[in-house]
């Protein structure tokens, strides 16, 4: 008969074993989801900035039209990164709140842009009879210049947060060995 004494160390053993797998399973998988969310992060990061860097240079040839002319013309404001960056409705927990919130808010401004220039351009397909039609032209012109005025005023922000993001995901990654 095996007395307890025999398998008791196995036992101990065994547990021991199991409980630092499945430690160290938990560490994987962690260090694999942080992996995953930096990758993500960067892509995130690279994409938005270079579309805000596109639309920026669109709201930049657009303004003086905007402001010279009595209307204005269409133009399109990109919002690939910005739709694909909040597929998955975790932006803020990849690239942090504040940054998102930053990011939001660029892209709201984009969105009234395209916005009012969209009922401009219907203004411009309706009848000449339309009562108030200059009165509506100037309103819509007028959103539309404050609002790109307000896109190239928030840059500089939204850029530098974008920077400060880059710098601190090298400077973790150079601490971990990883790059």
């Amino acid at each position: 008969m095996i007395s307890l004494s025999e398998f008791l160390p196995e036992m101990i053993a065994t547990i021991i074993g199991v409980a630092l797998g499945g430690m160290g399973a938990l560490y994987n998988s962690r260090r694999q989801f942080n992996e995953m969310k930096r990758k993500r992060a960067r892509i995130f990061l690279k994409n938005l900035e270079s579309e805000i860097k596109e639309n920026m240079q669109q709201i930049e040839a657009a303004l003086p039209i905007y402001l010279d002319a009595d209307h204005g013309r269409s133009f399109f404001l990109g919002t690939i990164a910005w739709s694909t960056a909040t597929t998955r409705g975790d932006l803020a927990d990849v690239l942090g709140m504040e940054l998102a919130d930053l990011v939001e808010n660029q892209y709201r401004i984009f969105f009234k842009i395209r916005y009012y220039v969209d009922l401009m351009t219907r203004l411009w397909f309706t009848t000449p009879e339309v009562d108030g039609r200059g009165e509506i032209q100037q309103g819509f012109n007028r959103h539309i210049v404050s609002n790109l005025q307000a896109a190239m005023a928030h840059l500089p922000e939204i850029q530098r947060a974008i920077d400060e993001a880059k710098q601190s995901m090298e400077a973790s990654e150079s601490k971990t060995g990883k790059l």
